[in-house]
């Protein structure tokens, strides 16, 4: 099996895809916050439409929060030397 030298092989690709998930779940924030600011004055109205918006923005950021979450897990993995860790099962 060939070894490579490279320590940071594996931060390249897991930053670009966290940045682009990342960028994707604000994008669409935006969008659901961008509907949602015309009705800023009538939010006594919209009644169970505002509590699914909110919902769907919650998990959202959860997404988010989790992509984040798991790119600091990788990058800490691979500072400690563990690059090819799941390649052992």
């Amino acid at each position: 099996m060939r070894k490579n030298t490279d320590k940071h092989h594996g931060l390249v690709g897991s930053t670009v895809v966290a940045v682009l998930v990342v960028l994707f779940v604000l994008l669409v924030l935006a969008g659901l916050f961008q509907l949602l600011g015309p009705a800023f004055p009538f939010l006594g109205e919209l009644g169970a439409a505002l509590g699914i918006l909110l919902f769907y923005a919650a998990v959202l950021l959860a997404v988010g929060a989790g992509v984040v979450a798991a790119l600091i897990q990788r990058w800490r993995e691979v500072r400690r030397g563990e690059e090819d860790e799941a390649k052992k099962y």
